[in-house]
Order: C-alpha cells, then sequence, then structure tokens
C-alpha cells in the first residue's frame, strides 16, 4: 500500500480588523468604483443571457 506523507498545518490566517462603517465608504474618484453596477433582473439578463418567460407580482 502506498503511504501518504502527513502535511503539517498550516496557521489560521489572522482575521482582518473590523472596518467602521464611515471608513467603508467608496471615495468619489476610486477607480475601483463600478456606477454600472447592475443586480436583480438586468444582472442575470447580462452575464446569463437569460430571458423572461413569465413574471409574477409579490405581495
Amino acid at each position: 500500500a502506498a503511504s501518504q506523507s502527513a502535511r503539517p498545518a498550516r496557521p489560521a490566517a489572522p482575521e482582518p480588523a473590523p472596518v467602521a462603517p464611515e471608513d467603508d465608504i467608496p471615495e468619489d474618484d476610486d477607480p475601483d468604483l463600478d456606477e454600472s453596477a447592475l443586480s436583480g433582473y438586468d444582472l442575470i439578463v447580462r452575464e446569463l443571457g437569460a430571458t423572461v418567460v413569465d413574471e409574477y407580482p409579490t405581495e
């Protein structure tokens, strides 16, 4: 039977420091800020090429 060598356990990555909500807001000149971000229906259509067959109203 082939023997398996045991790997030493890696230490866990340290938890990131908590960020205050006011520090978590992107600046207006942030190059990573994407104003064209989509969500919901528009995102699914763009990324997956989805087609709406029928819509159900939510109450």
